[in-house]
């Protein structure tokens, strides 16, 4: 970048890959922001429908957006490519939309608010779903609560408000790099990302609104079928995360065992929750054995920030798991 450049505040990076059902209500919700200096990367990851031709169209009748074209890569390896263009391009701040999506038409411009007020790196809001018609917005409020560290850290781990994805948020560019996205991680990358990202800042603003519209169908991340590598990067990320804890917050500590543990038995009943549960015997066995050895264990099965919930399907994994994969199959829902 040249001093000649002209900066934008804020970088919104969308992966694109065969989206053409539902990317014109993502690019549409985009469009309509009232936060004016953004700039909108769309990154079309080797799509064959007509995504790419959205894109393009959507490029030459707003300024705001641009678009790269790329052989299919990856979710991960599409948002370091936005991210490199938005370092190009000087933005100061980051955030994220998947092309089936929605942002609420003051995202921006509450996070960013938000952000620069409590003078922190990081914002973030609550998130909603929805399966056809996007939800109408809500006022956005004016105020925000403060996560310091290492609170902020505990609530990425454990409120479902903040979550572990990377689209409820806004990063400094300082915060976030490509080397966090790009972790060899094709599930759960988001989450261990975030970690990252959370253990640099010193806090997050929180935002209470639903300011991200999460799509529910049947080809979202959640509902896809269950492959051995998702088992194996969640269970990684969360031993990597178990294990990066900074030494002076022994209560964060506490809490990330508790994280993996919970990790070990959500991954189990998702398991046994499915029809072909037979076709995972292996990968069951290493979670029986890893949840089996923390039953009794202070940090894991015995650790008191782990919900009593977690705790009772521990114990019902181990000690009843007929009839537990029976409740599995009748009540569980996926959350990844």
């Amino acid at each position: 970048m040249t001093s000649d450049t002209p900066r934008c505040e804020i970088a919104v990076i969308v992966p694109v890959h065969n989206a053409e059902t539902f990317l014109p209500d993502c690019l549409n919700a985009l469009a309509d922001q009232r936060f004016d200096d953004f700039r909108c990367i769309l990154v079309d990851d080797g799509s064959t429908d007509s995504s790419p031709s959205l894109c393009d169209d959507m490029t030459l009748n707003d300024p705001r957006f641009l678009v790269i074209h790329q052989p299919q890569s990856g979710v991960s390896a599409a948002r370091t490519a936005g991210m490199r263009k938005a370092r190009e391009l000087g933005a100061i701040w980051f955030a994220f939309c998947d092309a089936d999506d929605c942002y609420h038409p003051d995202f921006l411009r509450t996070l960013h608010a938000a952000a620069q007020d409590a003078a922190l790196p990081l914002a973030c809001c609550r998130y909603d779903t929805f399966t056809d018609t996007p939800p109408a917005g809500t006022a956005a409020p004016e105020d925000y609560r403060v996560f310091p560290a290492p609170q902020h850290l505990e609530a990425l781990l454990h409120d479902h408000a903040v979550d572990y994805g990377l689209w409820n948020k806004l990063y400094a560019a300082g915060l976030l790099t490509e080397a966090m996205l790009d972790n060899d991680l094709a599930y759960n990358e988001d989450l261990l990302a975030n970690w990252q990202a959370f253990l640099r800042a010193p806090g997050c603003a929180f935002c209470d609104f639903a300011g991200y519209h999460y799509r529910q169908h049947a080809d979202s991340a959640t509902h896809r079928a269950l492959p051995p590598q998702s088992l194996d990067d969640q269970r990684r990320a969360a031993a990597t995360i178990r294990g990066s804890v900074p030494e002076q917050w022994p209560e964060l500590q506490q809490s990330a065992n508790a994280f993996y543990y919970e990790k070990l038995v959500y991954l189990a009943s998702m398991i046994l929750r499915r029809a072909d549960a037979d076709d995972y015997r292996v990968q069951l066995g290493e979670l029986n054995i890893g949840i089996t050895a923390g039953l009794r264990d202070p940090q894991l099965g015995r650790n008191p920030k782990l919900p009593f919930a977690i705790r009772v399907a521990a114990w019902a994994t181990v000690r009843m798991p007929k009839l537990w994969r029976r409740i599995c199959r009748k009540f569980l829902k996926d959350r990844q």
